[in-house]
C-alpha cells in the first residue's frame, strides 16, 4: 500500500515536471515572436510600439507644449517605421503638410514598401512665445533643431525608391501648437532650416 502511494505520487510529480518543462520551452518562441525588430534593407521594422505619452503632455502650459512637441517627434518617428498614419494624424489640427507627409508614408506601406532611418531626434525645443502667454487655446510657437537619420525608402520589390543622406548639421523646424478641449495639438509645422535660434 505504501509502496503504491509512492510510485503514484512519483507519477505525478513526474507528470508536473514534465508539464513545466513544456510550458517553460514555449513561452521563448512566444515572446520571440513579438519582440521589436528594426527595419533593414530587406524588410520593414516589425512590432514596433506606439511610443508613450505621460501627464506633463495633458497641461496648458509651457512645459506641457515642450513635451508634446518632443511627443509628437517620437510619433513621427514611429509612423516612419510603421506607416500608422493615425498616430499623428489625430494630433493635427489644420498642419496640411504633416497631414500629407503621415498620409504619404501610410501609401508606403500600404503599396508593400518600408522605410529604413530617416527617425528625426529632437536636440530641443525651444518656445518663442513667452511662458506666461501659454494658457489654453493660444497660439504657442517653437523652433526645434533636429537630427535626422540617413533616410531610405524600398518599394515593394525591394528596390530604392528614395533616399536621403545624414546631414551632420540637422535642420531646423518652426512649430505652432495650440492647447484646447484638453489635448495639444499641430496646428502648423514647417521644416525652416535657416531660422535662428534664440540664445540659451
Amino acid at each position: 500500500m505504501n509502496s503504491t502511494r509512492r510510485t503514484v505520487a512519483a507519477a505525478i510529480t513526474l507528470l508536473a515536471l514534465t508539464g513545466c518543462a513544456g510550458t517553460a520551452e514555449q513561452a521563448p518562441a512566444a515572446s520571440a515572436d513579438t519582440r521589436p525588430s528594426p527595419a533593414s534593407s530587406s524588410a520593414a521594422a516589425v512590432n514596433i510600439e506606439r511610443p508613450a505619452t505621460n501627464d506633463l503632455v495633458k497641461e496648458s502650459t509651457a512645459d506641457g507644449a515642450r513635451a508634446f512637441l518632443y511627443y509628437y517627434f517620437d510619433l513621427k518617428a514611429y509612423v516612419l517605421q510603421t506607416g500608422d498614419a493615425a498616430a499623428m494624424l489625430e494630433h493635427l489640427d489644420g498642419a496640411s503638410s504633416e497631414q500629407a507627409e503621415a498620409e504619404r508614408l501610410q501609401g508606403v506601406y500600404d503599396d508593400g514598401g518600408w522605410v529604413l532611418g530617416g527617425q528625426p531626434k529632437v536636440e530641443n525645443v525651444l518656445l518663442t512665445t513667452p511662458e506666461e502667454e501659454v494658457v489654453e487655446g493660444a497660439e504657442v510657437t517653437a523652433l526645434i533643431p533636429v537630427n535626422p537619420d540617413a533616410y531610405t525608402e524600398f518599394a515593394e520589390d525591394g528596390s530604392v525608391a528614395e533616399q536621403r543622406p545624414f546631414s551632420p548639421e540637422g535642420t531646423i523646424y518652426t512649430a505652432t501648437v495650440r492647447f484646447a478641449d484638453g489635448a495639444w495639438k499641430v496646428t502648423s509645422l514647417e521644416e525652416t532650416p535657416d531660422a535662428d535660434l534664440p540664445e540659451a
